[in-house]
């Protein structure tokens, strides 16, 4: 069957008018490597072919679009086209393909994604870590890329989210502030070791705001107790509201 005219479309395909009318969409990657340029002839077997080639190249489309968006994994690949329910055989061609055009590439997805979260988020190295196992990404790799969340960089972010929670946890006594940071940070994904290192020693509550919650507790104390009583009874409630003996006596 001889090919009577060549009409681009978008996405690298073309449209292949054959004698009879006969209309056939076929990728440029498979004009190129079966010289249809040139030969301007098709026999049966080689169309069949291409046509078997062309849809893994049109499942490759959809593939491609799906990470016009933002970088994915060779698994979030792999599970987007299982869930549009296209066979194994034609997935692995895919991904295949994808790789051979350098659409896909576990560890410049790794590196990007890490970049990304250090620079647009507040998230810890362990999250990060947890978030590159849960798309797919081989220990090997993440040991690679994980380097670049250096100690320096941890650091200065797990100071950064404490000084935010001290300025917009007025209401909270040192324990419970301390607590509350401890476990906010733990679920971000920092060190248990650096967030410790950096809220020992350091003052969580101002002394203007234990003061003006003691004032209150003494006032309502004092109306039932007296003497050592009442002092041990307002060290007892100022603690369960969560302030340290920082400022006691």
């Amino acid at each position: 069957m001889k090919i009577v005219r060549f009409t681009k479309n978008k996405n690298g395909m073309y449209q292949l008018t054959l004698e009879n009318n006969i209309k056939v969409k076929v990728h440029e990657d498979l004009i190129l490597k079966y010289d249809l340029l040139l030969k301007k002839d098709l026999d049966e077997k080689t169309l069949l072919k291409i046509r078997d080639k062309n849809f893994i190249y049109e499942v490759y489309e959809i593939a491609f679009q799906y990470m016009k968006n933002r970088l994915r994994s060779k698994k979030e690949i792999e599970a987007y086209l299982k869930k549009k329910e296209y066979s194994s055989e034609v997935i692995a061609s895919v991904l295949s393909l994808l790789q051979e055009h350098g659409d896909l590439d576990d560890y410049t997805y790794a590196i990007s994604y890490l970049h990304d979260k250090i620079s647009m988020s507040h998230d810890g190295p362990n999250k990060i870590r947890g978030d590159l196992e849960k798309a797919g990404i081989s220990s090997e790799i993440i040991e690679k890329v994980m380097p670049s969340y250096t100690e320096e960089i941890e650091k200065a972010k797990i100071e950064k989210l404490i000084n935010k929670q001290v300025k917009t946890n007025h209401h909270k006594g040192s324990i419970l502030l301390k607590k509350k940071i401890q476990d906010d940070l733990a679920i971000l994904g920092y060190s248990s070791t650096l967030i410790h290192q950096s809220l020992n020693g350091k003052k969580l509550v101002s002394e203007d705001l234990y003061q003006k919650e003691y004032e209150k507790q003494k006032n309502l104390l004092s109306k039932k107790y007296s003497g050592k009583e009442l002092e041990y009874k307002l060290k007892q409630k100022m603690y369960q509201k969560g302030f340290s003996n920082d400022f006691w006596d």
